[in-house]
């Protein structure tokens, strides 16, 4: 019974965090300021880390709070009211269950379609180090796969493309997956929340000029990834592609807008400066050793907290 109502606690607790961290970043995030100097990568990552702070928040806190607050602090021989802890444990269960259906569901459809796409692919030599193929009714240019993914490129698009605007736009989905952005996709597709869809696809155009900025190095890169993004747009109508994919030209941003940033393109903006995390350090060893030092009061406001939300 102990062990029954620390899990039904610790769900409880969970539902509700999630659930009004998920309210606050869905009215709140759009409020985000980004600096003139931000990378367009700087305001993806940032952009991605606000869609799944709730999840990571959430979990967290119960696992390193809840859960030890309640096996410390609570009498193993109590008898309470556990009505609401069940119900919202079940709700808690509930999300977790649709989250997985989200996800199974859109890799099941994803590994149909690209799996009709890779029947008659054959490598292709772009001029690039990354698996890269060629074939038949896929979109013009598409990075595929979550744990090992790879280039699609369309016979249309080996014919309208030359040799250099294939190479950049090649890299353009290269970008893509050092970034790992269908691998983020699949997060964004286990914590479900109503509101999320626009700040999810803020983040995919923000992922999108990311990924122009990789993939170019000097002005005729530009231009030829500039050439590339028009021609394409030309070639056939945007289409929705499959969940853990990412085109090249898609629904997500404007075409025109990105060609206009790319013939605006400066070298001084293209290596943005890194951010040093050695200055993070003496601040971020600050906290733990704090936390620490207070970790078993902590822990008792926890309980007291919890206890409160069960009653």
């Amino acid at each position: 019974m102990f062990v029954l109502r620390g899990i039904a606690v610790s769900l409880t607790f969970f539902v509700l965090l999630y659930c009004v961290l998920s309210l606050i970043v869905v009215s709140g995030w759009r409020y985000l300021r980004f600096s003139r100097s931000a990378s367009a990568q700087g305001q993806a990552n940032l952009l991605f880390l606000a869609r799944v702070f709730p999840l990571l928040a959430s979990a967290f806190i119960t696992l390193v709070l809840v859960v030890p607050s309640f096996v410390l602090r609570e009498p193993r021989s109590i008898h309470e009211d556990m009505a609401v802890p069940l119900v919202l444990g079940i709700g808690c269960l509930l999300l977790f269950a649709l989250g997985a259906f989200r996800v199974v569901a859109a890799l099941t459809r994803t590994s149909r379609v690209v799996a009709d796409w890779l029947k008659e692919a054959n490598a292709l030599d772009a001029g690039v180090t990354a698996p890269t193929f060629r074939a038949n009714g896929t979109p013009p240019l598409t990075l595929v796969g979550v744990c090992s993914p790879r280039v699609l490129v369309s016979e249309a698009t080996v014919a309208l493309l030359n040799r250099d605007e294939l190479r950049v736009a090649v890299r353009h989905e290269i970008a893509h997956m050092r970034s790992r952005d269908n691998l983020k996709k699949l997060f964004l597709y286990c914590s479900p929340f109503p509101g999320m869809a626009s700040l999810e696809s803020a983040w995919q155009e923000a992922a999108e000029l990311a990924a122009d900025d990789g993939a170019v190095e000097s002005i005729c890169d530009a231009l030829d990834l500039a050439t590339a993004l028009i021609k394409l747009s030309r070639l056939m109508p945007v289409r929705n592609t499959p969940a853990f994919t990412m085109a090249l030209v898609n629904g997500h941003g404007s075409v025109r807008g990105r060609v206009e940033r790319l013939l605006a393109w400066e070298e001084s903006k293209a290596h943005p400066l890194q951010t040093r995390w050695r200055y993070a350090l003496p601040p971020l060893l600050a906290t733990i050793l704090c936390t620490i030092t207070i970790y078993g009061d902590v822990l008792t406001q926890t309980h007291r907290i919890t206890e409160w939300l069960v009653r």
